[in-house]
């Protein structure tokens, strides 16, 4: 991603002085792309966002196809007008924005943009158009002003800078776009931003203790917009498997795991975990002692194997309900294959 800002800049620089105004219409040959279907390249979109299909593009001279790492892709987000012809302001507008622009260091920036130029004309009646190509001038216009700002605000761990850095980016954002397009465009990936922000300074917060941590951050996740909730959960558990992983290997207590949850999903959280944690083990000493039963059963020199079966059933339908004799049956496979 770095990478790609960086060419995105010094193409700027270098090739279009620039868009306060738009660059003439290029020939067909120069900006329509191949008909193949297309997806997003998702450096820049949120976890949470997926791929939206529109329209496809028109055909063309196999000469002005899209560069080959776009092959198989499909154009993600899409462009909407209203019954009036006017632009529908969200964020699948971005979204159409990034994908053309991920062509970006394959092929020359003004190839890039006249081809996302033409194909807002496509898809949008004027005056969406025109209002999307407006939209569009602002957004290189931010995304140059953005490598400035990120050599000014270089990369910290201090978490005042990181603060510091957030606020100048929004402040950037508010800047160029107005209300309604800043939100649409950055709502949730600020959203998203602050709740990362402000959960590592509650980890790294000295005057809080575990369980202080946990109930900050559960409060911090009850403020997550719907729409990253999921998704912010998902990134959290799969933080804390691999720290689990390394407080294991390292001969960790339960009271040090317990710790561990609370500083990383929250007192909510780990209070479930933990209650997963007594099925699981009381599940298992089930069967094992189950097993052990079992065992008896099949050493017993009195039975012939047709008894032991019978008993060996009586004694599954005595400890484990119908629900559980499946899950029983699953785990005797589980033994049997790694035994075998």
């Amino acid at each position: 991603m770095k990478m790609l800002a960086v060419l995105f800049v010094l193409t700027l620089i270098l090739g279009v002085a620039m868009y306060g105004g738009v660059p003439p219409d290029p020939t067909p040959t120069q900006i329509l792309g191949h008909s193949q279907p297309v997806q997003i390249n998702t450096s820049e979109v949120s976890p949470q966002q997926s791929p939206t299909p529109t329209r496809k593009l028109p055909r063309a001279d196999a000469t002005a196809r899209l560069p080959d790492s776009f092959a198989g892709t499909r154009v993600d987000g899409r462009l909407r007008a209203d019954a009036g012809g006017s632009l529908i302001i969200d964020a699948e507008i971005r979204r159409v924005f990034d994908y053309f622009l991920a062509s970006i260091g394959e092929e020359p920036l003004e190839t890039s943009v006249a081809r996302l130029r033409r194909y807002i004309e496509t898809q949008l009646p004027k005056p969406a158009a025109d209002h999307a190509i407006q939209l569009l001038s602002q957004y290189l216009d931010y995304k140059r002003q953005l490598l400035l700002l990120e050599q000014h605000h270089t990369q910290q761990a201090d978490i005042d800078a990181m603060r510091a850095r957030f606020r100048a980016v929004e402040q950037l954002r508010a800047g160029i776009f107005d209300d309604r397009v800043h939100q649409a465009f950055f709502a949730l990936d600020e959203a998203n931003d602050h709740f990362t922000l402000e959960r590592l300074a509650i980890r790294h917060d000295a005057t809080l203790d575990a369980s202080g941590k946990g109930a900050a951050l559960d409060r911090l996740q009850d403020s997550l917009p719907a729409e990253l909730k999921d998704t912010v959960a998902v990134q959290m558990q799969m933080q804390l498997r691999e720290q689990t992983r390394a407080l294991a290997a390292n001969g960790g207590n339960p009271a040090a795991l317990r710790q561990l949850r609370q500083q990383l999903v929250g007192n909510a959280a780990a209070a479930r975990l933990e209650a997963l944690d007594r099925q699981r083990q009381a599940w298992q000493s089930r069967l094992t002692a189950y097993n052990q039963a079992k065992r008896r059963i099949q050493r017993s020199q009195g039975l012939g194997e047709a008894d032991k079966r019978a008993a060996i059933a009586r004694l599954a339908a005595e400890q484990f309900n119908e629900n559980e004799r499946q899950r029983l049956q699953a785990a005797e496979q589980l033994l049997a294959a790694k035994r075998g």
